[in-house]
């Protein structure tokens, strides 16, 4: 037996597809315009989600103001005198018949530096200094 050059003869013949030319070059560019078309969905989904974040927070923001301002209304309602008053007189809390004033010849300490805007308003004839 000789042996020959040739390959061998096939016996099983499958279904042959045609080739296409496509190269790489174009595969990549495909997949570059698939992205590019892709990503105005994504960034309209990105600012649908990043909208609705913040209209949660501008709801509660709104929901803080209102609390805030509840409050310093019961705030400014609590610290009313009258009220104050009436409420000493319930628990039996009377102002004294006698005040006593002492005097003293040493100077006290400095007061603590706050903004006039926060001291209490003072009178001449309230101020409680002894005559």
């Amino acid at each position: 037996m000789t042996a020959l050059d040739q390959p061998a003869p096939r016996t099983h013949r499958g279904l042959s597809l045609p080739k296409l030319g496509v190269s790489g070059w174009v595969v990549a560019g495909a997949l570059i315009v698939s992205a590019s078309a892709m990503a105005p969905v994504v960034q309209n989904s990105l600012l649908t989600t990043q909208g609705r974040d913040l209209e949660v927070l501008e709801g509660e923001q709104k929901a803080l103001q209102v609390e805030m301002r509840q409050l310093e209304a019961d705030i400014a309602r609590l610290i009313s005198v009258d009220r104050i008053a009436r409420r000493a007189a319930e628990i039996g809390l009377f102002p004294g018949a006698n005040a006593i004033f002492v005097t003293i010849g040493e100077a006290g300490p400095e007061p603590p530096n706050i903004p006039a805007e926060h001291l209490p308003e003072t009178s001449e004839l309230g101020s409680g200094l002894a005559p």
